[in-house]
């Protein structure tokens, strides 16, 4: 069985997150480099990333228990 389940993890991960990582790339390898800016942006991007999941992990239990 395949981590990668179907063609929109694809079309999310890959295509539309593409310019998602030129920016993370281009904080770390661009000039003038600030590594301390990059990597709170960085942190940011992540902690916001995971806020997010979580949320929507929590409310697709909540519409299981409610639903189903």
């Amino acid at each position: 069985m395949s981590i990668i389940q179907g063609p929109g993890t694809w079309l999310i991960f890959g295509i539309i997150g593409l310019p998602v990582y030129t920016v993370i790339i281009a904080w770390f390898l661009g000039e003038p480099r600030d590594t301390k800016t990059a990597a709170l942006g960085l942190g940011y991007l992540v902690g916001l990333t995971v806020l997010l999941w979580t949320a929507m992990f929590l409310k697709t239990i909540l519409l299981d228990i409610v639903f189903f």
